[in-house]
């Protein structure tokens, strides 16, 4: 309301050449948002000072710049400067300005005065000078809404009264939190607010409305504990023995003792009964979480090592699981105490015994989807050590069941025979068992437990047990990995051993497994009526099926219902030119000419598929169409190719640690969750949005990636028609694998196909760029490595890359294939709004968004539903998380707010020279249906302007608060 009332006044002397603003009480908003909105709309020029120096600096220079037309000055100068008084020494002398105020109409001399606002406001010319006295109009603009409030209540008790007692009583009752109790007889829940919220402010108004404090310190006096003691005890003090209070009574019934102990200046307020606590922590709470959120800080702040180690190690035994248990599931108010609890959890969790049923039911605590996860007030205290522990212990319980899993698929094939395997069976445990996730949540888990928050204060301040249990975690995390590697190295063993036996029965006709080059005959035909229907298909380059699983369907199926997925698999090699086009030629490599491009192949592949004579046409991304390769358009058909992991792979070196160990040098989950998720929540996602009910939407990729084998097998360059053909996964030779002059262990460890059984042309005719000659290349061999091992190219440096495609793996070669429908309803609970936040924002700028999230009138249900909201903003180079929010959704709604500042540092060299930066900001709510996980998301784009050509700051803030916009010429 100020602010417009601000705004008011400026706009009816916007005209005016010279403006003179005068904010001695410097109540108006941050210049760098008002100001300079106003300032560049209107083409003024602004100078911001509150010493002479300062101004005349600026002033001087404005004066001989031929660019600087209309002038607008604010002299933020306190009063008292500008008395008349003599200064001391060390005070600079405020603004001196004769030359600005000869040129300057009256009209255009504008005094922010509060005192006239609340007169103008309130329709009450009454209100007294001391306003804008600083130490009233301190509290009256932090409270504005609640004086506005409690000065109706005046009016309605004694209309035309206003007196010097009235005026204390509106600021006091204001600050207080109660304006609405102003000139009333006080209630119980006043008494509430007054005594454990405004503690902070009582003592500052006792000095200033002592007449007003006193009564109600007297009531104060004679009310139950805690409350008395507020009037003759320090607030703060008798704050932190409450809130402690609370936490020791959920844990133990000798809770007194406890609190005498922990800080015996508390034991005087040992006496509160458990029902009021129990009554009382719940109502404070919900009369203002924010003041409870930093009350229960300061406890946490005051509980250091010593008194940590006596509570939660000697009384409450946390390193016990039986004990750490009960009190994650009892406590309701201290991130703290359930951090710690929490990091002694997981590292039980991960310490390899067997399991416990404390577990179990903690993952029914944290992770259920009905009623058994409260809303206790301690979810909804942000905790950067809590999300990140919360999120590394349900990684470890999924890891733990994937591994069980893992190790019984291994016990079994190490007994079954190379006959006895299938492709249902290694199907089976990488897709419905959901293996596939195993090394992206071990990444996760590792890029969490190495450089996450597990520890809610620094180490030193904890007792030593819970630095050592983090380091344990460490140590395991890593024996973890090695064992899954291990083990999946095993079953990729034996996977070889099925594609050597069935691949080229695969390839020779239609069987249990759909390969990339039956994808228009096997899956688009059956289920796509050409001339009814619109279909589209997405094509994904380089998408694991764990990607399909963990990001895309999950965001799919809110608007799309599943109607077939089919057991699919990659062509061999599992190459992007092999794979992927065969997806469109709907045919396999010998069939078509390699060279071709896939709207050519596409449109031959429907001709002979559904007998389509129309043309295809290359359409343009929309947007920036990050991601997207190329789309196109064939009737009503649309096909949509993204990148997605295929070139974000290619590149990646590995790096040895100190330890040792060689790790890739960007880890997988770094890969998913900052680029990969980027580009489905907002590209495909894009994409889906727009389509129509009853659109069919078929989904596939053309190969996978695995980690590349570090042990090296060679070819000799005579077994080569060029050294290009031999790379880490595959290579092509030109004489048969028998005829290959190696040693028999190279050979042992290699899987060699002829071009035939895999559906590859034997030859290739190239132009050499060189000579411009035609080469012909003939090929007798396709040799792949097993699992462990990659090829080194002859007269090449060795040095694999750490993910690669084109060989034999689960990874690389299982698909999604799969058949969805648009539905006419979403299916989900939720339905999201739009966000609702400005387009643009100046550098530095605060910026706000706000995102209604509504439940689904046909799937009201009485209970509130859990939401975990992400939310991020990006550009086409990086990518800033925000706090993750946990939301509870009644059938009324709620709403996901979130406000930040933008970091111009990730600004881009094209982005600077132009002077705006523009970012994506997507929000992503997620929330479990049953065992169905539910995701859904939202975008807004927005700019940042990156150095204003107004805009320049001189000196700090605290060296004379000064802010120029100025136009260049004038920068120093």
């Amino acid at each position: 309301m100020f602010r417009e009332w601000v705004l008011a006044k400026l706009a009816e002397v916007k005209d005016s050449p010279r403006v003179l603003v005068r904010d001695p009480l410097r109540l108006l908003p941050d210049p760098d948002g008002l100001i300079h909105n106003f300032a560049r709309e209107h083409g003024f020029t602004v100078i911001v000072a509150a010493t002479n120096l300062a101004f005349r600096d600026l002033y001087e220079r404005a004066g001989t710049d031929p660019e600087v037309k209309k002038l607008l000055v604010i002299d933020r100068a306190p009063a008292r400067r500008r008395s008349g008084a003599s200064l001391p020494f060390s005070k600079a002398p405020p603004p001196f300005y004769p030359d600005l105020l000869a040129v300057t109409p009256a009209e255009a001399r504008l005094d922010v005065d509060l005192r006239q606002f609340l007169k103008e406001v309130t329709g009450d010319p009454n209100w007294p000078l001391e306003v804008n006295d600083p130490r009233y109009a301190r509290l009256i603009a932090r409270h504005l809404e609640g004086v506005l409030r409690a000065h109706q209540n005046l009016c309605t008790a004694r209309a035309g009264s206003f007196t010097d007692r009235d005026f204390k009583t509106i600021v006091a009752y204001a600050a207080l939190g109660i304006p609405e109790a102003a000139f009333k007889k006080l209630a119980a829940e006043d008494y509430w607010k007054i005594g454990l919220l405004g503690h902070s402010v009582l003592e500052e108004l006792s000095e200033l409305t002592p007449e007003v404090t006193g009564p109600i310190r007297e009531e104060l006096a004679r009310a139950p504990a805690p409350f008395c003691w507020l009037a003759e005890h320090n607030p703060e003090t008798v704050i932190r023995s409450f809130y402690l209070s609370v936490i020791l009574a959920q844990h133990a019934e000798n809770w007194r003792l406890l609190l005498a102990n922990l800080d015996p200046a508390l034991a005087p307020f040992a006496g509160m009964k458990t029902e009021v606590l129990e009554e009382a922590a719940p109502r404070l709470v919900a009369l203002d979480p924010a003041q409870a959120a930093r009350d229960l800080e300061v406890v946490e702040q005051s509980l250091d090592r010593d008194a940590l180690r006596f509570l939660l190690l000697d009384q409450w035994k946390l390193n016990e699981p039986s004990r750490f248990a009960a009190v994650l599931e009892k406590e309701g108010y201290s991130t703290l105490i359930r951090s710690l609890a929490l990091l002694l959890a997981l590292d039980d969790l991960l310490s390899g015994r067997p399991g416990r049923p404390e577990h179990g039911q903690l993952a029914g605590l944290f992770f259920a989807t009905g009623k058994a996860a409260e809303t206790r007030f301690v979810e909804r205290r942000s905790s950067l050590a809590w999300s990140d522990l919360k999120e590394a212990y349900r990684l470890a319980l999924e890891i733990q069941s994937l591994r069980k899993k893992l190790a019984g698929a291994v016990r079994t094939l190490q007994v079954r025979r190379g006959e006895q395997l299938s492709f249902d069976f290694f199907r089976h445990l990488w897709n419905e068992k959901k293996i596939n996730r195993l090394e992206y949540y071990l990444s996760w888990l590792e890029r969490l437990v190495e450089s996450g928050n597990f520890l809610p204060r620094a180490a030193p301040e904890l007792p030593p047990e819970f630095g050592e249990a983090r380091e344990r975690i460490r140590q395991r995390c890593r024996l973890i990995t090695e064992d899954v590697h291990r083990q999946l190295d095993e079953v990729n063993r034996r996977f070889q051993e099925l594609v050597v036996a069935q691949y080229p029965s695969w390839a020779a006709g239609d069987g249990e497994v759909y390969l990339t080059a039956q994808f228009i005959r096997r899956c688009l035909k059956p289920y796509w009526d050409p001339q009814k229907e619109k279909a589209v298909v997405l094509i994904f380059d380089g998408m694991r099926y764990d990607v399909w699983e963990e990001f895309l369907r999950p965001m799919l199926l809110d608007r799309l219902e599943l109607l077939a997925e089919f057991p699919a698999s990659s062509l061999l090699p599992s190459e992007t030119h092999i794979s992927r086009k065969a997806i469109s030629a709907g045919a396999y490599p010998d069939e078509f000419d390699p060279h071709d491009g896939e709207d050519r192949l596409l449109k031959d592949a429907l001709h002979r598929a559904f007998n389509y004579r129309g043309e295809v046409e290359v359409a343009a991304p929309e947007g920036a169409g990050t991601g997207e390769t190329v789309r196109y358009r064939a009737g009503n058909l649309d096909v949509y190719i993204f990148e997605l992991c295929d070139h974000a792979l290619h590149g990646i070196r590995t790096k040895t640690l100190p330890d040792g160990r060689e790790v890739p040098a960007r880890p997988l989950a770094f890969i998913y969750r900052q680029h990969l998720k980027n580009i489905i929540d907002t590209e495909v996602m894009a994409v889906v949005r727009s389509l129509a009910p009853g659109t069919k939407v078929f989904v596939t990729a053309d190969h996978g990636f695995a980690r590349v084998g570090r042990q090296p097998l060679w070819f000799d360059e005579e077994d080569l028609n060029e050294k290009t053909d031999c790379n880490y996964l595959n290579c092509l030779l030109k004489t048969s694998f028998q005829q290959a002059g190696l040693p028999a262990k190279c050979k042992a460890n290699m899987i060699a196909f002829t071009p035939e059984q895999l559906r590859l042309p034997a030859g290739e005719t190239r132009v050499n760029q060189k000579t411009g000659q035609l080469t012909r290349k003939e090929y007798k061999a396709v040799v792949f490595p097993r699992t462990g091992f990659s090829f080194r190219r002859p007269g090449s440096p060795y040095n694999p890359d750490a993910y690669s495609h084109g060989g034999i793996s689960l990874a690389e070669m299982l698909l999604p294939m799969a058949v969805l429908r648009v539905q006419a309803q979403a299916g989900g609970l939720l339905v999201l709004g739009s966000i609702r936040g400005p387009a643009e924002v100046p550098e530095g700028e605060e910026i706000e968004f706000r995102l209604r999230l509504s439940r689904a009138p046909q799937r009201i249900e009485t209970d509130e539903l859990r939401v975990e909201v992400e939310a991020s903003y990006s550009g086409e180079e990086d990518r800033c998380f925000l706090p993750r929010q946990v939301l509870y959704v009644p059938a009324g709604g709620a709403e996901a707010v979130y406000r930040f500042r933008p970091d111009p540092a990730g600004a881009v060299e094209e982005e600077r020279r132009k002077g705006v930066m523009e970012r994506l900001f997507t929000v992503t709510v997620s929330y479990r249906v049953g065992h169905r996980l539910l995701r859904q998301a939202q975008t807004h784009r927005f700019c940042v302007r990156l150095n204003p050509e107004q805009l320049v700051r001189r000196v700090p803030v605290h060296l004379g608060n000064i802010l120029g916009l100025t136009p260049k010429k004038m920068r120093s």
